[in-house]
C-alpha cells in the first residue's frame, strides 16, 4: 500500500472516496490540523500528500502549509504535493506552483482524476534509465562523458568507431545519440546523414560535440535534425542536462506514438509488433511466453446504461489494475474498444491462468463510481501458450478464440486454450 497523508480545513475526501482509493492500494491518513501533520511528517515520509483548502483564502495559507512538506536541498519536496480548492482562479493556482505543487485538482474532487494523479505521481515502479549511444573517438574524453553520464542514472553504450553505429542503435534501442562532429573516419554530419538514411531512425534525437562553433557547421547540423550543440570543452553538467532533457522528451514523444491516448498501455499496432518480438526473442533463446486476450462483460449496457465518459473510466480502471499488478516485462495493449492483449514472457501456462484469475477477481470488487449510483463490471479472458512454432497471429486467433470460449460458458472466468 502507498501512503497518503491528507489535511484539509473542510470535507472534501468522504468515506466512499477512501474507499475506491485502497481498492488501488492507497492508505489516506487523515491529520486535524498542521502540527499534526508536522509530526506525521517527522516520523515517516509519506509517497504523497494533500493540501486541501475549501474555507480559506489558499493564497493566503498555503505558505504556511507548505513549509510542511519535507524538502530537499534545491527546495524540492521529497514527496509529491497535489493541492486541492474550491477556489480555481489564477491566484490560488499560483499560490500552489510556489509551493512546489505537482497537481492542482479543484473541488469536489474527481475520484479518477485524483487516482490518476496519483498514480502518476507515485509510480510503484521507479522509471528506466534514459539509455544513451556515446561515439566519441577520443578515448580519454569518450570516458569522461561516459562516467558523468552513468554518475546521473542513465545507461550508456560508448563506441568510437562510427561505422558500428547502426549495429549499436539496434543493439541498444538509445532514447538519445551523442557524437563528436570531427571525427578522422567519418565526421559527425556523415554520421548523423547515414543515420537519417533508414527510415526507422529519422526521430532518433542527436546531440553533437565539437570544437568548431562556425555557423555553418551549425547549420548543417540542425538540417540534418540535430536537438543540441554543445562546444567543446564541454562542460560536464550542460552535458548531463542537455542528455536529460533530449532523452526524456524523445521517450515522451515515442510514448505518443506508441502508446494508447486513453490508458497509457500500448496501442493496437505496438502489441502486436512487441509480440512479434517477443517470439522471435523465444525462438533464439528458447524461452516461453503465453498470451491472454481480455475483454469486459456487459461493456456495451455500461456505455448505454451510464454513458461513454463511465465506459472510458471502466476502461481506465482495467488499464490501472494491470499496469499495478503485472511485471515489468509483461506487455500490456489495448487491443481495441474494451478488449486488452497481455504478454507474458517465461511464464508458464498454469502460471499465467492463476495470475490472471487472480486479476479478474481482483477487477470484479473494484467499485466505479457514478453518480447514478456505484456498480460493478467483470472481464473474461482466454490464454495460450506458445508452442515453439506458432506465428504471431496464429497465436492472437488461439487466444481471441479462448476468450470467447469464456463468453460462452457464462464470462467472468478464464479459459485456457
Amino acid at each position: 500500500m502507498r501512503t497518503i497523508y491528507f489535511l484539509d480545513d473542510g470535507p472534501c475526501l468522504g468515506d466512499s472516496l477512501i474507499d475506491f482509493l485502497q481498492l488501488y492500494g492507497y492508505a489516506v491518513q487523515f491529520f486535524d490540523n498542521p502540527a499534526q501533520l508536522a509530526a506525521g511528517m517527522a516520523e515517516a515520509v509519506p509517497d504523497a500528500v494533500i493540501l486541501g483548502a475549501s474555507q480559506q483564502p489558499l493564497a493566503e495559507h498555503m505558505p504556511a502549509l507548505a513549509d510542511l512538506v519535507p524538502r530537499d536541498a534545491a527546495g524540492r519536496t521529497r514527496c509529491p504535493l497535489i493541492v486541492t480548492a474550491d477556489q480555481q482562479d489564477f491566484a490560488a493556482r499560483l499560490a500552489a506552483v510556489r509551493a512546489g505543487a505537482a497537481a492542482f485538482l479543484g473541488q469536489p474532487v474527481d475520484p479518477q482524476t485524483l487516482l490518476e494523479r496519483l498514480d502518476e505521481l507515485t509510480e510503484m515502479q521507479p522509471p528506466q534509465p534514459f539509455r544513451i549511444l556515446l561515439v566519441e573517438d577520443d578515448p580519454v574524453m569518450g570516458q569522461i562523458y561516459l562516467a558523468a553520464l552513468v554518475r546521473a542514472g542513465m545507461e550508456v553504450r560508448s563506441i568510437a568507431d562510427p561505422t558500428l553505429v547502426i549495429e549499436a542503435i539496434h543493439d541498444s534501442d538509445p532514447d538519445l545519440l551523442i557524437t563528436d562532429l570531427n571525427m578522422p573516419q567519418c565526421s559527425g554530419l556523415e554520421l548523423a546523414a547515414v543515420i537519417r538514411s533508414h527510415a526507422d531512425l529519422t526521430a532518433l534525437p542527436i546531440v553533437f560535440l565539437t570544437g568548431d562553433a562556425g555557423q555553418d557547421s551549425r547549420r548543417s547540423a540542425v538540417n540534418l535534425g540535430s536537438d543540441a550543440f554543445l562546444t567543446k570543452p564541454v562542460q560536464l553538467g550542460d552535458l548531463v542536462e542537455t542528455a536529460r532533457a533530449r532523452a526524456r522528451r524523445a521517450r515522451a514523444l515515442r510514448a505518443l506514438m506508441v502508446r494508447d491516448s486513453l490508458t497509457g498501455t500500448l496501442n493496437h499496432g505496438s502489441i502486436k509488433e512487441m509480440l512479434v518480438s517477443e517470439l522471435g526473442r523465444v525462438r533464439r533463446e528458447g524461452d516461453g511466453l503465453c498470451l491472454a486476450m481480455i475483454d469486459i462483460d456487459h461493456f456495451k449496457q455500461v456505455n448505454d446504461s451510464r454513458g461513454h465518459a463511465s465506459g472510458d473510466r471502466v476502461i481506465k480502471s482495467l488499464a490501472r489494475l494491470l499496469r499495478q499488478n503485472l511485471r515489468r516485462s509483461d506487455h500490456i495493449g489495448r487491443y481495441g474498444g474494451e478488449e486488452f492483449a497481455i504478454i507474458l514472457p517465461r511464464t508458464p501456462l498454469a502460471d499465467a491462468q492463476r495470475r490472471l484469475d487472480a486479476l479478474r477477481v481482483q477487477f470484479a470488487q473494484l467499485v466505479q463510481p457514478h453518480r447514478m449510483g456505484d456498480f460493478r463490471v467483470t472481464f473474461s479472458a482466454g490464454i495460450v501458450q506458445d508452442d515453439g512454432q506458432a506465428e504471431a497471429g496464429t497465436l492472437i486467433e488461439a487466444a481471441d478464440a479462448a476468450l470467447y470460449a469464456a463468453k460462452r460458458a457464462g464470462r467472468n472466468r478464464v479459459v485456457v486454450g
